[in-house]
């Protein structure tokens, strides 16, 4: 048997990987001093409820190379071998860590390592992908030929909720995010080809942060044959009339879901976006 793994960078819930027969490996978050396992010791609720009312920004960690190993013999040990598709290496040590703790296992040839060189859904999509070619009892090497097909075509842009975040964790300048502040802008982001987060627009308020998004949907048409990905930090409301009105436009084969605490550090509370496989 093929074993697909990634990490929960991915925001797969734990029943859709569960179902698609996808193998979740934590990162985990730190607030006022105790780390959690990102979904599994601290739920998405109770972490933006800390987000919140947070004066520090909560940090980050990643597997370590021993962990990552611990994973992945296990599932030699059950005679499986393994893809791990992880979290973009521009982002996170998380996929450097895995190839460490690959040449620690015993047979490191039967583990494949593979940078998704994305984030998010973006990287889930590979992951769902891969899962699925490996029921149709394709090789490693024929689905990574496949994932690299089309990883060029998963599109990642979203409005941040506010700059608060970014500053604090040194994405902008209290400068910028000065003038931002009082000019009320809402930066739309975009993760390009490169895995290199890129300003697509500067908007000002949500309804132009909102013409902006679909704007972006226009330019890269979503391919029907992938499910497309509406995320959100803590922004149920904000997140059901964007839905309705990706529906109206035909996308029906929506997955709604809120964003985990890795990212939503970085991002905050009321950051919205879209994360698809384009047409072309």
């Amino acid at each position: 048997m093929l074993r697909i793994v990634t990490d929960s960078t991915s925001d797969l819930t734990a029943a859709l990987a569960a179902e698609s027969g996808v193998e979740l490996i934590p990162l985990h978050v730190i607030i006022g001093g105790k780390t959690y396992a990102e979904g599994v010791d601290l739920s998405k609720e109770q972490f933006y409820e800390r987000l919140a009312v947070s004066k520090e920004l909560p940090s980050t960690s990643q597997p370590s190379p021993a962990v990552m190993q611990k994973y992945f013999q296990r599932y030699l040990d059950a005679g499986d071998d393994v893809i791990y598709i992880g979290v973009s290496s521009r982002f996170s040590g998380t996929l450097q860590a895995a190839r460490i703790g690959r040449d620690l296992v015993s047979e490191p040839e039967r583990v494949t390592i593979y940078d998704s060189m994305s984030v998010s859904y973006g990287q889930g999509l590979l992951a769902l992908h891969a899962a699925k070619l490996a029921r149709e009892g394709k090789t490693p090497a024929e689905i990574t030929a496949a994932l690299d097909d089309l990883r060029p075509r998963i599109h990642i842009v979203f409005s941040v909720g506010g700059l608060d975040n970014l500053r604090k964790s040194g994405r902008i300048n209290n400068l910028s995010f000065l003038f931002g502040s009082l000019l009320n802008i809402k930066p739309i982001m975009m993760i390009d080809r490169d895995s290199v987060v890129q300003v697509y627009e500067k908007a000002r308020g949500k309804k132009n942060a909102y013409r902006s998004l679909f704007r972006y949907l226009e330019e890269f048409p979503p391919d029907p044959a992938f499910a497309f990905g509406l995320g959100h930090t803590h922004d149920p409301e904000q997140a059901a009339t964007y839905r309705q009105d990706l529906q109206a436009l035909g996308i029906t084969d929506l997955l709604l879901f809120e964003i985990g605490a890795v990212i939503g550090t970085h991002v905050g509370i009321g950051t919205i976006g879209f994360l698809y496989v384009s047409k072309k």
